[in-house]
């Protein structure tokens, strides 16, 4: 599967779906594959709960940055 940017075109919406959906299952096979790759999301539950900013800045950095 080639990731890189798409190339502008006019693509058709039945060619829209079929490249979507062969996009993401690739993307679901490879996560399946490395499942140690996968980055957990941290929760609370809403309304009753907040993260300290420490655990904000320590999930957020390595996924926006890549640290």
């Amino acid at each position: 599967m080639d990731f890189r940017l798409h190339q502008p075109r006019f693509e058709t919406w039945e060619e829209t779906r079929i490249r979507l959906v062969a996009e993401t299952s690739a993307f679901l096979t490879e996560a399946l594959r490395h499942p140690e790759l996968a980055v957990r999301i941290p929760m609370a539950p809403a309304g009753s709960a907040r993260f300290p900013p420490s655990l904000t800045r320590a999930f957020w950095e390595p996924v926006l940055f890549g640290e």
